[in-house]
């Protein structure tokens, strides 16, 4: 019986508990030439069905060698080809060599001009479904995996990957991932790389032209690791390591147990973006470690993950940093439930999404609507009860992917009387008339000034201190005319920024307002991969009239972004 929507696989038919990966990268065919060892918690006969896309299958033995047949289902668009080995008598463990397609959905192939070293470059995302694309196997949370690997690169490239690093042969790197990951945490990059120690149990991995900036912006990584272990329990993954990839990578950070992937959109000179390090070191405990049990739970991962991270940044930095971030995201997610209403598509935060693209559903809605319940659910029970709950909650299920179900037993044990009426949250789209705000008064002021601010004397404009405020005030702008846009962007010192986030805001305004300039916007599209940044600026082209130029823009640049990065700016 299928239990993952978005995977063939039946974990009745045996469970994958190990993979003994062994590739070959290579650069010019753009494929990774693999065999995938599958141990099984039991041997066991019959069929076996694992989740394959786009994989040229060359043979399926037992660990003998004896060889097992084996069938390639059609594909599916969504979930690819069922492949389905019959085990005529029992096995224990399987041997599949493969290699993958040019198109491979997890993989990003780099070209030497898309780099800072100049060199080609090799990255995987894999979540939400797309590990599939790069090894078979039961591409679910459901089936947790420990992995060794054993990646033959070429000459003077390093590989680095969600696993602890061991012996290396030449141009073959070994890896070892001893704790049990979900599938969507393989993670591999490889390309001209090299580290930065930034404290005992904390290194940077970066092109050699970014990696001093990268370790003098990420320098406090080992005081967030200190601060988190404060609040939500040992660390278990050994070391925690970052590696910043080219800026074709797709999201702000990707949580790979031991390698976290960053964009290098974070390296600002200030360390004023560094909050989403602290979001990603926060699934170490919230995603990595307690795992959502296919995409319906989704929130599980991402919502705990927001929790945690501002409770991180409240530790370090302040309550006031913590609910400015609250509060600039209150306004990012009413905007986003708006955007999906109209669009037919839900905002609850669990539903049915047999049929549907994990990757259409990616949204802010599990992070922040799933932050704001666990947020009331605190404010109702009082931060002392919450707190041990929530140290109670990841040492339950440490190591397991689980649903909302076993949330709510959980809470039923644990908090039987926090009051929370739980069903709008969880099954209702929008949000509770009832879900809590977090008040800034410094924000609330922007706010008052920018909704105020066409008409007034610029010497009265407000100056932001902090880049949430600078985005807060930004995002409550009306239309504004052409010179009191350009006036603004003096004023606030928007032009010429080296935070991605607010060139990627300015370019946004100054679209609406018609006084974009064309060689900026090209060179910002055109370096960028991050999905966050580029959706308002092709938003912005679509409201002001410009789909034609939205659509150049898509369609020239569609082959350097990642297959999520794409879709998402098809129906910004």
């Amino acid at each position: 019986m299928r239990a993952d929507p978005h995977s063939h696989a039946d974990l009745e038919q045996g469970r994958v508990t190990h993979l003994s990966w062994v590739l070959t990268v290579d650069f010019e065919a753009r494929c990774l030439h693999g065999e995938a060892r599958l141990s099984l918690a039991e041997a066991a006969s019959g069929p076996l069905t694992l989740d394959t896309r786009s994989l040229h299958i060359h043979a399926v033995t037992d660990a003998d060698g004896r060889p097992l047949p084996f069938d390639l289902g059609t594909a599916d668009p969504i979930l690819g080809a069922p492949l389905t080995v019959h085990r005529d008598h029992p096995v224990g463990e399987l041997v599949l060599r493969y290699r993958t397609a040019t198109d491979a959905s997890a993989l990003l192939w780099l070209e030497a001009a898309q780099t800072a070293s100049g060199r080609p470059f090799l990255l995987t995302q894999c979540q939400a479904i797309h590990a599939r694309s790069i090894v078979p196997l039961q591409d679910t949370p459901r089936a947790r995996i420990t992995y060794d690997a054993a990646i033959t690169v070429p000459g003077e490239m390093v590989p680095v990957m969600s696993a602890a690093p061991g012996a290396r042969d030449g141009d073959t790197w070994r890896f070892d991932m001893p704790q049990p990951i979900p599938p969507y945490l393989l993670a591999l990059a490889v390309g001209d790389l090299v580290p930065r120690d930034l404290g005992p149990r904390t290194r940077v991995f970066a092109e050699p032209s970014v990696a001093d900036a990268a370790a003098w912006e990420f320098a406090d990584v080992e005081r967030m690791l200190a601060a988190a272990e404060d609040l939500f329990g040992p660390y278990r993954w050994d070391r925690y390591d970052a590696v910043v990839l080219p800026g074709a990578f797709p999201l702000g950070g990707m949580e790979n147990p031991r390698m976290t992937f960053l964009t290098p959109t974070l390296i600002a000179g200030d360390r004023s973006l560094v909050n989403v390090l602290a979001h990603e070191l926060a699934h170490s405990w919230t995603g990595n470690l307690v795992t959502n049990a296919d995409n319906e739970h989704f929130w599980l991962n991402e919502g705990w993950t927001v929790y945690a991270e501002r409770r991180i940044l409240e530790a370090l930095e302040g309550t006031e940093v913590a609910h400015q971030s609250a509060a600039l995201a209150r306004v990012r997610l009413e905007e986003q439930i708006a955007r999906r209403h109209d669009a037919g598509q839900r905002t609850a935060l669990t539903y049915d999404q047999a049929g549907l693209d994990p990757d259409a559903e990616f949204c802010l809605v599990p992070y922040e609507k799933g932050f704001l319940l666990l947020a009331a659910i605190e404010q109702a029970v009082g931060r002392p009860r919450f707190d041990r709950f929530t140290r109670a909650y990841i040492e339950r299920f440490a190591f397991q992917s689980i649903t909302t179900g076993d949330f709510l037993a959980f809470l039923a044990e644990q908090l039987p009387d926090h009051g929370v009426d739980l069903d709008p949250w969880l099954y209702e789209d929008g949000l509770p008339p009832s879900a809590p705000r977090f008040p800034v008064p410094r924000l609330d002021a922007l706010g008052s000034a920018a909704r105020d601010l066409p008409g007034t004397d610029p010497a009265t404009w407000p100056r932001p201190q902090r880049v949430a405020e600078t985005l807060y005030f930004l995002s409550q702008l009306p239309l504004l005319d052409g010179p009191t846009a350009l006036a603004l962007a003096e004023h606030i010192g928007l032009r010429g920024t080296r935070n991605a986030e607010l060139r990627s805001a300015w370019l946004s305004l100054a679209i609406r307002a018609g006084v974009v300039e064309e060689a900026e916007l090209e060179a910002f599209v055109g370096s960028v991969g991050r999905t966050k940044l580029l959706a308002p600026i092709v938003r912005a082209l679509v409201a002001s009239g410009r789909r034609d130029r939205a659509q150049d823009l898509r369609q020239r640049y569609a082959s350097r972004w990642h297959v999520s990065t794409r879709q998402a700016l098809a129906t910004a």
